[in-house]
Order: C-alpha cells, then structure tokens, then sequence
C-alpha cells in the first residue's frame, strides 16, 4: 500500500474478501485462493486466508480430510509463514483431537493460540498433562494441569 493508496478502499476490499470467505463452501476455494494470491496487499490477504483456513478446519471431518484439503493452499502460499503456520497447527489439533499419540516437542513448541484452543477443548488428559508441564505460560500450564485433573477425577 502507498500513502496514495485510499484506505477506505482497503477496507472495503477486506470486507468483501472476508464475506466471500464467509458465504462460501469447498467447491468455491480455488476461486477464492486465485482471488487471494492476486490482492496486491499481501498482509490484507494473509489476513483472509487465515480466515479461510480457520473456517474450513472448523467444520467437520478428520485430520486426514482437512489434510486434503489443505494441500493445494500449503502448494499456492508456499510452506513457510503465518499460514502455512496456522494449516500445520490446525493438522495437529484435529489429529490430536482423533487420538493420534501426544508429540510431545510439537505441543511445546505450538503457538499460544494452539495451545489455549487446546486446554480450552480437549478430551485428552493425555495432552492436557504435556501442556501443563511445558505450557508457554504459567497460567496456561495451570489450566491444563486442572483440566487434566478434572478429566481424571471419578465421576467423568
């Protein structure tokens, strides 16, 4: 964006952006990811495919079907970056969430938003009890060890 750019404009792009994201299904995403690999403000549309991503693994269905469909993103957006960062942390919270084994050194090294959405939903006294030893804070480590007693607790 330049200083000649109008910033009401940008602002109008990203609305529409993100309602298209938001009204849109499966079938309607290799039009959406062409549309966003063609804006010309980059963080603008980082910001939107984020979204979309967030949406799609949101919805039902495995880590493997998720998977899938994060391929051709992961191909067109490359795999470094916030993105891509964000497909990989989606991968392992729905493998995670199906049961796959607690790898141990990929929740440590989780982002925080990961590892909230996590002590925040899951099911495994298993990864709640790796969180709370190597949480990256003090009160996330302290929310997943009580969750993870809880989950244990007779009665549940």
């Amino acid at each position: 964006m330049t200083s000649n750019d109008d910033p009401a404009a940008g602002h109008a792009r990203f609305h529409q952006l993100s309602a298209a994201v938001r009204d849109s299904r499966p079938d309607d995403d290799p039009a959406l990811l062409q549309a966003l690999l063609a804006e010309p403000d980059r963080i603008m549309a980082e910001s939107v495919l984020t979204l979309l991503v967030d949406s799609r693994a949101e919805g039902p269905g495995a880590a493997t079907s998720f998977g899938a469909w994060a391929e051709p993103m992961l191909d067109a957006v490359g795999a470094d970056g916030f993105v891509a960062r964000r497909v990989h942390e989606w991968s392992l919270f729905k493998a995670l969430q199906s049961g796959a084994p607690v790898d141990r050194e990929a929740l440590a090294a989780a982002s925080n938003w990961l590892q909230r959405k996590l002590v925040e939903e899951a099911d495994s006294a298993a990864v709640l009890a790796v969180l709370g030893e190597a949480g990256r804070t003090k009160r996330l480590r302290n929310l997943a060890k009580t969750r993870a007693g809880r989950l244990r607790s007779p009665g549940r």
